[in-house]
């Protein structure tokens, strides 16, 4: 019981939160650190280009399992079949950009990547969902997701620091 309790203080601690009856804690330095990175849910997505396949604004899954990213779109009208299994330690750069396609005004993530064969590419997606609003969360949780990876690989960062 008293691990959980010294657990709680921490968390608690770390989060600037008074604590009533709680055992001081140095301001300067915390006695634990806690990082969590949720992984996001499997959702579909819209490819919009960037491999040397044909077809392109195609819709098709991804998700992520064991260190790995997944994307993929099944063949049919004309287009390709699309399996991608891309470790993170691949993955050099992630941004986003804006694309009108149709009068829609959509945002799109530009994934970059290395093959095997040292060959730079990149993919070009948007995940998507019904609900609009829902849509937005789950581009930030994904985006958040994929940059704090690359970034937590020692990758340059995606986003400018000026």
């Amino acid at each position: 019981m008293l691990n959980l309790f010294q657990h709680l203080v921490c968390i608690f601690s770390l989060s600037k939160v008074p604590l009533h009856h709680s055992p001081p804690i140095a301001e300067e330095e915390p006695s634990c650190y806690i990082s969590v990175m949720m992984t996001p849910k499997s959702c579909r997505a819209y490819y919009y280009g960037g491999l040397p396949t044909k077809g392109s604004r195609r819709r098709g899954r991804m998700w992520v399992d064991a260190n790995q990213f997944y994307f993929e779109i099944p063949g049919g009208k004309g287009g390709e079949r699309i399996q991608l299994k891309i470790s993170f330690s691949e993955m050099s750069k992630i941004f986003l950009s804006r694309d009108n396609y149709y009068g829609v005004d959509t945002v799109l993530f530009n994934l970059t990547f290395r093959d095997q064969a040292d060959q730079s590419f990149t993919l070009r997606f948007a995940p998507i969902t019904l609900i609009p609003r829902r849509r937005i969360a789950l581009q930030k949780q994904w985006f958040d997701y994929l940059a704090n990876t690359i970034n937590s690989l020692g990758s340059p960062s995606p986003l400018p620091t000026k």
